[in-house]
């Protein structure tokens, strides 16, 4: 977009007094001039406007064009049409016709796409041979949506982080009574068992009901906390199909009251991997007692292993009642269950286990169907492949 009452348009008023050498001469330079700015303007990712009192645009470079959504085609467009959310007249002091001063200002903007924008206002210089001020100021555009958005998620991970260390310093000041309460619930069992009669009965059925809840209560800390204080994992070799074997084990009660059959693959051949025994125990246990959970009457799990070409895959899958639609968008989240006894904690737990492990986490399922939980883990170690020294590129790498 032209700029008009420029030096060019002052020029050609004088056009009478210059000799045509003199004329092309200064024609050359200006083009070259335009030209030079043109290419700069246009290559800078900041919005540059020039505006009248009038808010017409008399220049735009092709940034602010792009973060305006400015037509190209439309001669002089007038800026409130694209920035309706400015309070223009405060910004311009319409005594004495002229823009206020230098200012900075923060607007957003919704087309042609959604972004936060900051933008500078530098008024232009009075004329030099008028007496009246000019009217007209540049504006510079920069988009700040990303950095918006950074400095949103750093304020929102400093709350969470203050929130988790108070939880967390509470989680671990609840467990201190709990286990006063656990010993003294202990010694009143001890004493109910040298009782008789149908009150001594009764006293200890409720001394029952009181340990469950102590017991669940402890439970939900404990788990809370390995939530809010991840250890980072401690690797060394490992063979998955040990620790499998291992938590079905220890599972084997629960899972015989329940009346579930487990058929598992676990060929000998597997690999070893790198990992963290206690923590993948931890990962399988809450997955084996998520499904264990899932059948009331009786079921079947199904453990799978086989190896890609990056990673060991270990599918768990249960027939049991499956997850929602409307609730597998939500597994992940903390405190989420469908469960009247569940802390809500697990699949957190899992995922980020398996995250610390470089591995990966899909859960598939049908509502009255069961669930398979994938969980993947690599091979090796991932490293970056660096070339030896003193070789070309041509030569071979090191691993």
């Amino acid at each position: 977009m032209p700029i008009r009452d420029t030096f060019l348009d002052r020029l050609i008023e004088r056009l009478d007094r210059l000799d045509p050498d003199s004329v092309q001469i200064y024609l050359q330079k200006l083009i070259r001039e335009k030209g030079f700015l043109e290419t700069i303007f246009n290559t800078i990712q900041e919005g540059i406007l020039v505006v009248d009192r009038e808010l017409r645009v008399r220049y735009a470079n092709s940034a602010a064009h792009r973060l305006l959504g400015l037509p190209e085609s439309q001669s002089s467009p007038n800026l409130s049409r694209f920035m309706r959310d400015i309070d223009w007249h405060s910004l311009i002091d319409e005594k004495n016709a002229s823009w206020r001063g230098m200012g900075y200002h923060e607007v957003e903007v919704f087309f042609p796409r959604h972004r936060i924008l900051s933008f500078y206002l530098v008024p232009h210089p009075p004329e030099e041979d008028e007496n009246k001020p000019n009217n007209r100021a540049t504006l510079i555009f920069q988009d700040v949506t990303q950095q918006k958005k950074e400095t949103e998620n750093a304020i929102e991970d400093t709350r969470v982080e203050a929130i988790t260390q108070l939880a967390a310093g509470v989680a671990h000041e609840i467990g201190n009574p709990l286990n006063s309460l656990n010993i003294h619930l202990q010694l009143l069992g001890r004493h109910l068992s040298r009782q008789t009669g149908e009150e001594a009965e009764n006293a200890r059925q409720l001394l029952d009901v009181a340990r469950h809840e102590v017991s669940r209560l402890d439970s939900i800390t404990n788990e809370f906390l390995r939530a809010v204080r991840p250890v980072d994992p401690v690797f060394a070799p490992i063979q998955v199909q040990k620790l499998l074997a291992e938590s079905l084990h220890f599972m084997r009660r629960e899972i015989e009251d329940r009346g579930i059959r487990v058929e598992a693959s676990l060929p000998e051949h597997l690999p070893m991997i790198q990992g963290d025994s206690g923590q993948l125990k931890q990962v399988f246990y809450n997955i084996i007692k998520n499904s264990i959970q899932a059948m009331s009457e009786g079921g079947m799990i199904d453990i799978d292993c086989a190896t890609t070409n990056e990673f060991l895959e270990i599918r768990i899958t249960d027939n049991g009642r499956g997850i929602s639609s409307n609730d597998m968008a939500r597994i992940m989240e903390p405190y989420f269950t469908t469960r009247d006894q569940g802390g809500g904690l697990g699949m957190m737990i899992v995922e980020r286990i398996v995250r610390a492990h470089h591995g990966e986490l899909s859960v598939q399922s049908e509502e009255g169907e069961g669930t398979t939980v994938t969980i993947r883990l690599p091979l090796r170690e991932r490293r970056a492949r660096l070339l030896a020294a003193g070789e070309n590129k041509n030569g071979s790498f090191e691993n």
